[in-house]
């Protein structure tokens, strides 16, 4: 059972109004094209593609409408929850996973650009980026870093820090 100690909402406004956007314009852009021609009929792959695009950013969109970052009381000690898509899909970070806790200042350049960037497993590095500034960092076992834009990092870093 986790106990949340600390939680704040990423601001994700930007690339949700992004992500709906392109999924209109992609969705419009299917919708005329596959309307056109000789009776509108489309090869198998081009009607896959109209409608799997859409669906993927209509996914992304929907993965990004709501992202929590917590701290979670467990029972080895605090941990660190992202949870995406109001909580369906969640990355923990158990205390016994987090060497150490920072709070510090990026630009997006340094993280990689928008969104979720790196891969913990292949990269030993990855990001959860919405926007430059105050973020936290963990310092994972294995040499593997992860980092967050969140705002006031370090009440989450105080929250996380080992005794």
């Amino acid at each position: 059972m986790t106990e949340p100690l600390l939680r704040r909402r990423l601001r994700t406004g930007g690339i949700a109004v992004v992500l709906g956007v392109l999924t209109l314009g992609i969705g419009a852009l299917f919708l005329s094209v596959g309307t056109a021609g000789r009776g509108g009929h489309l090869p198998l792959l081009a009607s896959l593609v109209m409608v799997g695009v859409p669906l993927l950013l209509v996914a992304a969109l929907i993965t990004l409408a709501r992202v929590e970052v917590v701290a979670v009381q467990t029972t080895e000690g605090p941990g660190l929850e992202i949870r995406y898509a109001f909580g369906l899909l969640t990355q923990r970070f158990s205390a016994a996973s987090i060497l150490s806790a920072t709070a510090t200042m990026k630009s997006m350049v340094e993280m990689g650009g928008w969104g979720y960037r790196g891969s913990l497993r292949l990269f030993r590095y990855a990001a959860l980026v919405t926007r430059s500034g105050a973020a936290l960092e963990l310092r994972l076992i294995n040499g593997r870093r992860f980092v967050v834009t969140v705002d006031e990092p370090e009440r989450f870093a105080d929250v996380l820090a080992k005794p």
